[in-house]
């Protein structure tokens, strides 16, 4: 089957079950989002997501939870705390092998990817990684996924026990940045992060190439890293090459198959409504691509509703 008779075939399955769900109104619920903290993509993501399920389906109702993001996420999912959450694919699939089995969250999409990011002031002498060496640099509070993959890539660099490591939220780690308290911020998000725009509108930052990380970060942790691209602008110069990191949203195994149902329909249906304004992400919720969650076994609700979507 061609490329161009998938997507026809996945938009003609998105309008029947977007017409079968309307006919029956949809499931009534309230669920939890965990989501992720202000000025990420993560909370961005979430808030439209919730925003188009409302509309979509009037008698589900989804909260967003901020978050410090992909750990705590998972964490929340585990206890029961949330009933979906967003999380980096390497994270998550770290969580479904060391945690308990009965407990691990299933899969409804692959819905974007994340590109890794180390941010320096553009004044800074750094040019690669290893000029960091002997300097503070934040790499997000410990619940998130940034802080995770950032210690594969320090380990991968030879650098974990030659910085000194801070676990800052975003915007705190940029007014360290900013005031020369931290010579480096990692972050997790699509390019560009609006926090980290604003703050280059009034000191220009600039992000280290770490593509040739990516082989030896997999070596390390046996997950696939990628090597990609960076779209140029803002604090991105041309050429740049970074770590992209699939994001996952999960869903409690508990939860109704319906409620699955109904998320994978809206992000089916209302894909571009779903896109923050900012991002120039890879792969945001394409068709091909949203039902490739690695190890993470897709929900039966979500699952079901695939068959329906492809046929």
């Amino acid at each position: 089957m061609t490329a161009a008779m998938t997507r026809r075939a996945f938009a003609i399955g998105a309008a029947s079950l977007l017409a079968a769900g309307c006919m029956r109104n949809g499931p009534t619920a309230r669920v939890r989002l965990a989501a992720g903290e202000s000025g990420g993509l993560y909370l961005a993501f979430a808030e439209l997501l919730a925003e188009r399920m409302h509309a979509r389906y009037p008698h589900l109702q989804v909260d967003v939870i901020a978050t410090e993001g992909s750990v705590d996420n998972l964490a929340r999912l585990r206890s029961g705390e949330a009933d979906m959450g967003l999380a980096l694919a390497d994270v998550a699939e770290h969580d479904l092998a060391g945690g308990p089995r009965d407990t691990a969250p299933q899969a409804l999409a692959r819905v974007y990817e994340n590109y890794l990011q180390v941010v320096v002031r553009d004044a800074a002498a750094a040019q690669r990684l290893s000029d960091l060496k002997g300097g503070r640099v934040s790499i997000g509070p410990g619940g998130s996924g940034a802080a995770a993959t950032s210690v594969v890539m320090l380990d991968a660099a030879g650098l974990r026990n030659r910085v000194a490591l801070v676990n800052y939220r975003l915007r705190d780690g940029l007014t360290g940045l900013a005031n020369g308290d931290l010579q480096a911020v990692v972050w997790s998000g699509g390019v560009p992060t609006p926090a980290i725009t604003d703050l280059d509108a009034r000191q220009p930052l600039r992000m280290l190439d770490i593509g040739n990380l990516a082989t030896p970060m997999t070596g390390l942790s046996g997950y696939p890293y990628l090597l990609r691209s960076v779209p140029t602008g803002t604090y991105a110069p041309p050429g740049l090459k970074t770590i992209g990191v699939p994001n996952l949203l999960l869903i409690g195994d508990a939860v109704a198959d319906a409620v699955a149902a109904a998320a994978v329909d809206v992000l089916a249906s209302d894909a571009a409504q779903l896109v923050p304004a900012h991002v120039r992400g890879l792969q945001y919720l394409a068709p091909a691509t949203m039902i490739q969650t690695g190890l993470v076994p897709l929900h039966p609700g979500a699952a079901q509703a695939y068959r329906r979507l492809h046929g």
